[in-house]
């Protein structure tokens, strides 16, 4: 599997406007230093493409069909994409948490096939298999577990922790390949529902070989100095997300 972070920002991307924090003044300077609200796809060794969350208008990023979309939650910085992918030429099947659902994305899906999806469930994509798995936050969130050729892939956002009916799925499974964990926050942040760099960084070396941190706000350290962070602390078993990175599995 391959996984293009097309999006790996908190709800206001970086640099947020008119905002003169370190973080988004250092954004401003370095391209690669600007993100996009959450947005990720895996791309199956056939060529099944699966999005998972829209937080951004996908068309210059990803301009193929997609085999299917999941949601994580129903916040606007995870779904802002929909409003806009809902008109594709082609049907596509959404599957989503019931909790707290966009009447407008229910109601008038175009050619989008919403489908409620429960922590348990699995969906099979070709080779691909993807297992809905419970997240701790604000309204109801998924993440979700998918599996090709017995190669995993855990994403994990928006969350603070783990419950631990999750941390039972992955005990027979653990080391996993990858774990992508929500990383809003700095080191020592407090947050009920998000984690901040440290307690990300310990949920996925728990779970996976490597670990990749996203879902980053404006409020974290800037780019270059969470990166020295980061490498400093736990070496190439911690990476840090940003926009355009590609991961192969």
């Amino acid at each position: 599997m391959i996984v293009y972070f097309i999006g790996t920002g908190g709800s206001e991307g970086i640099p947020v406007h008119l905002c003169n924090c370190s973080t988004c003044n250092e954004a401003r300077k370095f391209g690669f230093s600007q993100r996009k609200p959450s947005t990720l796809a895996v791309i199956g060794e056939n060529g099944e493409v699966i999005l998972f969350d829209v937080g951004t208008d996908i068309r210059e990023f990803l301009n193929t069909p997609l085999n299917a979309i999941f949601l994580t939650h129903w916040h606007h910085d995870h779904i802002y994409g929909l409003y806009k992918l809902r008109w594709t030429a082609m049907e596509t099947t959404l599957y989503a948490p019931e909790g707290h659902a966009d009447a407008l994305i229910l109601n008038d899906p175009k050619n989008l096939k919403p489908v409620i999806i429960k922590a348990g469930e699995k969906v099979k994509i070709g080779r691909i298999t993807v297992t809905a798995i419970k997240l701790n936050h604000q309204i109801e969130t998924l993440g979700y577990y998918t599996e090709e050729d017995g190669k995993g892939i855990a994403l994990l956002y928006d969350t603070k922790g783990l419950p631990e009916k999750t941390w039972e799925f992955f005990e027979d499974k653990t080391p996993i390949r990858l774990a992508i964990v929500d990383s809003t926050y700095p080191p020592g942040f407090e947050d009920p529902y998000h984690n901040n760099v440290d307690e990300a960084a310990r949920i996925g070396i728990k779970l996976a070989e490597r670990t990749i941190l996203s879902h980053i706000s404006h409020k974290n350290l800037p780019f270059l100095q969470l990166v020295r962070y980061v490498r400093g602390r736990w070496g190439d078993k911690v990476l840090v997300a940003y926009d355009g990175m590609v991961f192969y599995v």
